[in-house]
């Protein structure tokens, strides 16, 4: 694991599904660190685990020994991150969900990634493999709410 500067941690992994909890546990923490509630936190750990998953899956056919770089980035009110793979290139017009409506395991990873990040974005790499972006923007928090003026005070002040 390197990290480049206070904002950039980089992971090279092996293809290998035992790895996905320590890849949540990584990601879950980053994004604890860079001010996520619990509750994004997880659902970011989530996205991510999908994208490598179908790394493993889709991209590298099951074998346990090809090579995936996790970069995670966190500037300010962002989380993101970049799942960078060595196989082919996808198209992204040719990557989809299977339908809601089928009941049946597996083929959700896409639907998930996109419901739980604000982009999820894939481009080919300099690698000739694909490069997965996800990104989450931290929810705007509301304005503390403050005393009207005159409430709480006594009459006539």
């Amino acid at each position: 694991m390197t990290s480049n500067n206070s904002d950039v941690v980089e992971v090279a992994l092996p293809s290998d599904p035992k790895y996905l909890p320590l890849v949540r546990a990584l990601v879950e923490q980053s994004a604890e660190v860079a001010g996520f509630s619990a509750d994004e936190c997880q659902r970011i750990a989530l996205g991510v685990t999908e994208g490598i998953t179908n790394v493993m899956r889709h991209g590298y056919g099951g074998c346990t020994h090809r090579r995936i770089d996790l970069l995670l980035h966190a500037p300010t009110g962002t989380f993101r991150i970049d799942i960078r793979d060595y196989g082919r290139f996808v198209d992204p017009d040719r990557i989809r969900s299977r339908p809601l409506e089928a009941v049946r395991p597996g083929g959700l990873g896409v639907h998930l990634m996109k419901a739980t990040m604000d982009s999820v974005e894939y481009k080919r790499n300099d690698h000739g493999g694909t490069t997965l972006t996800l990104i989450k923007h931290m929810a705007a928090t509301p304005p503390t709410a403050r005393p009207l003026r005159g409430e709480g005070e006594g009459e006539g002040q």
